[in-house]
């Protein structure tokens, strides 16, 4: 199995792994969500940024996307960057509300990110595996994370 094999199902399984132990051990719906968030964020967007930064050739390979570049660089340094605000919000305290950003703008960019793969998949032809199957697992990800979300902003 190649790395970038493994990277794709830690991000996923890293996502279950929040979800299951925020309801293992989150008492509030705040600390479910905050649980959920800091291991959604940092599984799909640090280790994605990880994939782009060093693996990013053989990531868009397997996408179908051709050779990476700075595009692909600068992909993995948001993602990153996202991963890392990640962090500061839970080190430094900043709440529900720091956490429901963050976990907005990785869900809008996996359903923006799971357009394209889609579009590549059904109108360019480019039906790999990781096409067909980011939209269908995004969506489960929204549907299992917004309930959490909005409990927590709601209590």
């Amino acid at each position: 199995m190649k790395v970038n094999d493994v990277l794709e199902y830690a991000r996923w399984a890293g996502a279950g792994v929040g979800i299951f132990w925020a309801n293992y051990v989150g008492g509030s719906p705040q600390e479910q969500f905050g649980i959920i968030t800091i291991w959604t964020v940092l599984a799909v967007a640090g280790l994605s940024g990880i994939e782009s930064l060093f693996f990013g050739k053989a990531a868009s390979k397997i996408s179908g996307y051709g050779g990476a570049g700075g595009y692909q660089r600068q992909s993995g340094l948001n993602n990153l960057a996202l991963a890392l605000a990640c962090i500061l919000a839970y080190a430094l305290g900043w709440g529900t509300m720091a956490q429901a950003a963050l976990m907005s703008v990785l869900l809008i960019f996996l359903i923006l990110s799971s357009a394209n793969h889609a579009y590549s998949a059904f109108r360019e032809g480019n039906r790999n595996l990781r096409n067909l199957l980011r939209p269908v697992l995004t969506t489960l990800l929204v549907v299992v994370i917004l309930p959490y979300m909005i409990a927590a902003l709601s209590g």
